[in-house]
């Protein structure tokens, strides 16, 4: 919230001096400065558009909440939001001009940039550890995993679900070329488990909970907290983020406000968004429990982007030669206005 300025009403003593009078002005000027620093202008000027890819994921849900509790419209915004079924959609639509940002795992952007696309990242929303499964059929002799060598794995290219894979089949001491890996959309996963063209499958929350319905009895489940923590980021093209920098300020004090609020009205958040994903609101809670909501852009992201690089390069997904510096490709100025400590990116 703005500081009160203790000095703003009106002053009624005319027999201030010249003088005196002069410097209560410079003192009320600079605790007007001061008391406004990182918050909402006045709304002088016409609400700015925005058109954001938003897919439907409980990891999107604070960009939801901006929307839902008038943030955006508070801070001069008129946000649309595109659907996309998950990050790989959403990023085409933004090569293809089809939308200002987007939102997404970090994944998909990596290899997006690593193909020359001029993308940056404005903030980053969540931070998770647990999201990703591989959800394998015991009917396919796979008890461990170490039994997924030579079996048909489902996957989405491209995204957090894959590298997820990679880095779990190499934690476990196999051979990332050992599984037969077989390209699928996220919503296509449960339904080719249950049928048996696949042996097991890697994804994600809420999809994970669909995989292993479907089979019931028959799913088992691997999950390491320690091999992969996905963040969600808000991407846009570099040049039209550097051109709309008023705009990307405005955003991001909108999910502050919704970061807040997720804190401190945590069942209000919960019914909402279940509301959003129109699912239950206890289906949703054990996935919840798994997101940690911060925006932020810190130095570990680098790390992890550069990872996911070098993964890209030896999946093919990129032309392999050095690991790109990432760091031109984080659109800081945007936080370090609204609010500086939650950037520590070195720079």
């Amino acid at each position: 919230m703005s500081a009160k300025n203790p000095y703003s009403g009106t002053l009624r003593n005319r027999s201030f001096q010249a003088g005196a009078a002069a410097a209560l002005a410079v003192v009320i000027l600079g605790l007007g400065y001061l008391g406004t620093r990182g918050q909402t202008p006045a709304r002088n000027s016409p609400a700015e558009n925005l058109s954001i890819v938003l897919p439907a994921l409980p990891q999107h849900a604070l960009m939801h909440l901006a929307a839902a509790k008038g943030y955006f419209a508070e801070e001069g915004l008129n946000v649309t939001f595109l659907p996309a079924s998950h990050g790989v959609m959403a990023l085409s639509f933004l090569a293809q001009g089809k939308a200002d940002l987007a939102v997404a795992a970090e994944v998909p952007f990596v290899i997006s940039v690593m193909k020359g696309e001029p993308l940056g990242i404005a903030a980053t929303l969540l931070r998770a550890s647990n999201i990703h499964a591989v959800i394998a059929r015991r009917d396919r002799g796979i008890g461990a995993p170490r039994d997924l060598a030579g079996k048909k794995v489902g996957a989405t290219f491209g995204t957090s679900g894959e590298y997820f894979l990679w880095a779990f089949l190499i934690r476990h001491k196999l051979v990332p070329g050992s599984v037969t890996l077989v390209d699928m959309l996220p919503g296509q996963i449960a339904q080719a488990l249950a049928k048996g063209t696949i042996d097991a499958a890697t994804t994600w929350y809420p999809h994970v909970t669909d995989a292993q319905a479907a089979l019931g009895e028959n799913a088992l489940s691997f999950t390491d907290a320690n091999v992969y923590a996905q963040t969600v980021v808000v991407i846009g093209r570099s040049e039209f983020l550097k051109g709309h920098a008023h705009a990307m300020e405005k955003l991001v004090r909108a999910m502050l406000k919704a970061e807040q609020f997720m804190q401190s009205h945590q069942e209000e958040t919960l019914n909402l968004v279940a509301g959003w994903l129109q699912i239950d609101a206890d289906a949703l809670r054990p996935t919840w429990q798994l997101l940690d909501f911060r925006i932020n852009l810190l130095q570990s992201h680098l790390l992890t982007l550069e990872d996911e690089a070098r993964w890209a390069m030896a999946r093919g997904y990129a032309p392999k030669g050095p690991v790109p510096n990432f760091l031109p490709h984080l659109y800081l100025d945007a936080l370090l206005a609204v609010q500086p400590e939650r950037v520590t990116v070195l720079r």
